[in-house]
């Protein structure tokens, strides 16, 4: 596994807090600026922007879908604001700081003098990974800064840009690194050694990073999916373009810079946050984090639910729980070395009230993502050493997520995509390969299997179908990136997802109120967004992709 020695020049904005998740060598914020060459930031980057998405995007996302729950059996309150659904311009205010922080050292490689298309590679990553990241900020904030925005001490209150011209402006820096690929100029300098995004085993597999382009521009296409007007014969454009090239990732996109345990800072940023740190003193996420009621309910028979318990997911809904085990049950969450006994908490509830009815009731701990030495993401094999943990890499994309984006594609527009059963399908053994289930076979059955039930496998209307694409997808990427789930459901509605029984709205929020530091630093161009706004059924400050026919605006 390669070594990268991480330099991050953090470069001054009084609009952004910074947070470090790498101990450098270098003193980050006073890095020579003739040494922040696109070698030195590229690795830093991607590794800062990772610990985003691994914590408080997945922390965000794994909650507001119903996946996680606290651990009332040892711990008072708990994901209180997140369960009750009280936002305000403190919420989770590190996706927003941290993004931008981050996605300015791409900038910086961007920006790198490059007569000489030495740099090629270095750009069309940094273009490519920039692209990932703040489509993140369109989707969970609406309109933000773009244009005016990494420019550090030279421009502090940068302007706000319309949310979907952002949009325009993300594949056009796509389509700029593809073209920067595809010109292979003699000059370009190999990437590889210095790429900790293992995109095929290795870094610096340039036809890989085109085919995770691709796959970023179809997710960001099916966003849109709701769009009609303008926006909508641009999407059409650029999907009829995307088909013609059907090349998607054939591999989990993962990153890992030399993870280890020989201090917190080298660690793998979810490892640390939530199983263990370097020290081998167990992370209080680790005991805290528990598998949700929904969760149970949901990889679970109906004969194993407490009696009385209701098998509907919603009340009302007519939708009812699979009524199938699940071999990734005990694969994403367990309680201990012994299988025998599985429990969940109903999000609100002050206890331990959802495990397998043989048991009565049982007080032991819930579900939690690891137990022991196992690994969060793949339990079925404990690791060696809790020194080991802190190696494993980190996963910015997976195959299945690919697998299920293609079957949407395919459910909507099956003249470009042709038919979704087979990626549907891939999508879940992907998903249950990395989750260490040997054989999917069981699961996928044409008799007795998952796709016999409408809703959550490829059978019945094409409504079904789409639930059951979003409903695996929310399965295959629980602690691993679980705002995507919650990103779903708000543009779809799919899958459902009961609220906390000590919500205060009636449904969760579409979009997130813009950070403190903004209204502090920026409040000439910051928009004024409450509460009113964020759970209002329709409001213009949505993402533009949940406003139907938007005005091109810039």
């Amino acid at each position: 596994m390669k070594k990268i020695k991480l330099f991050i020049p953090l470069l001054t904005l009084t609009l952004f807090s910074c947070s470090n998740y790498l101990d450098v060598n270098t003193d980050p914020s006073h890095l020579p600026f003739d040494k922040a060459t696109p070698a030195k930031l590229l690795p830093g980057a991607q590794v800062g922007t990772y610990a985003v998405q691994a914590t408080s995007l997945n922390q965000l996302g794994s909650v507001y879908s119903n996946a996680w729950a606290p651990n009332v059996q040892q711990f008072s309150g708990g994901f209180t604001k997140e369960m009750q659904l009280i936002i305000d311009n403190s919420f989770y205010n590190s996706i927003w700081n941290n993004i931008y922080l981050n996605v300015m050292n791409f900038q910086q490689i961007i920006n790198y003098p490059n007569t000489d298309h030495s740099s090629d590679y270095f750009i069309a990553a940094a273009k490519i990974c920039k692209a990932y990241y703040m489509q993140y900020i369109v989707d969970l904030y609406g309109d933000a800064p773009y244009t005016d925005a990494f420019k550090g001490m030279n421009l502090r209150t940068p302007k706000y840009n319309d949310d979907q011209f952002i949009y325009r402006q993300l594949f056009g820096e796509l389509d700029d690194a593809r073209a920067l690929i595809a010109a292979a100029n003699t000059n370009a300098q190999d990437i590889t050694q210095y790429d900790v995004m293992m995109l095929s085993g290795t870094g610096g597999d340039m036809s890989k990073w085109v085919q995770f382009a691709n796959t970023i521009e179809l997710r960001m296409l099916i966003r849109m999916s709701n769009n009609t007007g303008a926006v909508g014969a641009y999407r059409d454009q650029r999907l009829a373009n995307l088909a013609a090239s059907n090349n998607f990732i054939t591999s989990d996109v993962t990153v890992n810079p030399g993870y280890s345990s020989n201090n917190d800072s080298q660690m793998n940023p979810f490892i640390l946050n939530y199983v263990i740190s370097s020290s081998g003193t167990t992370a209080q996420n680790f005991a805290f984090v528990a598998a949700s009621g929904h969760y149970y309910k949901a990889m679970s028979t109906y004969s194993t639910y407490p009696t009385g318990s209701s098998t509907e997911i919603i009340p009302g809904s007519g939708v009812n729980y699979p009524n199938l085990t699940d071999p990734r049950r005990l694969r994403i969450c367990r309680n201990g070395a012994s299988q025998s006994t599985f429990r969940g908490v109903t999000q609100g509830s002050d206890v331990v009230d959802v495990f397998d009815s043989g048991h009565g009731q049982v007080t032991g701990v819930p579900g939690r993502l690891g137990y022991g030495t196992y690994n969060p993401y793949n339990q079925v094999n404990p690791i060696t050493a809790y020194t080991d943990l802190g190696a494993v890499s980190g996963y910015v994309m997976t195959l299945s997520e690919a697998d299920f984006l293609q079957a949407e594609a395919a459910l909507r527009w099956p003249a470009l995509f042709g038919d979704g059963s087979g990626p549907f399908n891939a999508g879940i053994t992907a998903s249950m390969s990395l989750r260490g289930v040997t054989s999917s076979s069981a699961y996928l059955s044409p008799t007795t299997g998952i796709n016999t039930k409408p809703y959550f496998g490829w059978t019945g209307t094409d409504d079904q179908k789409l639930h059951a694409i979003l409903y695996q997808k929310w399965v295959a990427l629980i602690g691993i990136n679980g705002i995507e789930p919650y990103l779903d459901n708000t543009r779809t509605g799919y899958p459902l997802t009961p609220l906390a029984t000590t919500a205060t709205q009636t449904r969760r929020p579409r979009r997130l109120i813009y950070p403190i530091s903004e209204y502090v630093a920026n409040s000439a161009n910051v928009p004024n967004i409450s509460a009113a706004n964020v759970f209002a059924t329709t409001d213009p400050s949505d993402p533009f992709w949940l406003l139907g026919d938007p005005p091109l605006g810039n």
